[in-house]
């Protein structure tokens, strides 16, 4: 039979080592905490930009269809009577029946 105290050392060996154990346990835990915590975090940010990508993808859409849904009534009644609108030839008179393609361009897009 083993001696006492070779016993007790053995004990007081597997006390320390899961002592060890347990301080590693403790600190992994904490670490997860904090990762889930950081974790949380970073999706409610995450989830805000989503949110004010998508208002800015609204107002760029918006402001798209706002600009391109009509030409503008001003330049279309300069050209209605008889003027270029043109960049390269502005308010140069039009030649009885001319079209210019610059100015319809510009128009219709």
């Amino acid at each position: 039979m083993a001696d006492k105290k070779e016993i007790l050392e053995q004990l007081n060996t597997l006390e320390d080592a899961l002592n060890a154990t347990l301080t590693q346990v403790s600190a992994i835990r904490q670490s997860l905490d904090d990762s889930q915590k950081e974790n949380a975090t970073l999706r409610m940010e995450l989830e805000k930009v989503r949110e004010h990508l998508a208002e800015l993808e609204k107002h760029e859409i918006e402001e798209k269809t706002e600009s391109s849904d009509e030409p503008n009534p001003t330049l279309i009644n300069i050209f209605n009577e008889g003027f270029h609108v043109c960049h390269l030839h502005y308010a140069e008179r039009l030649d009885e029946g001319e079209s210019c393609l610059d100015c319809l361009e510009l128009l219709y897009r």
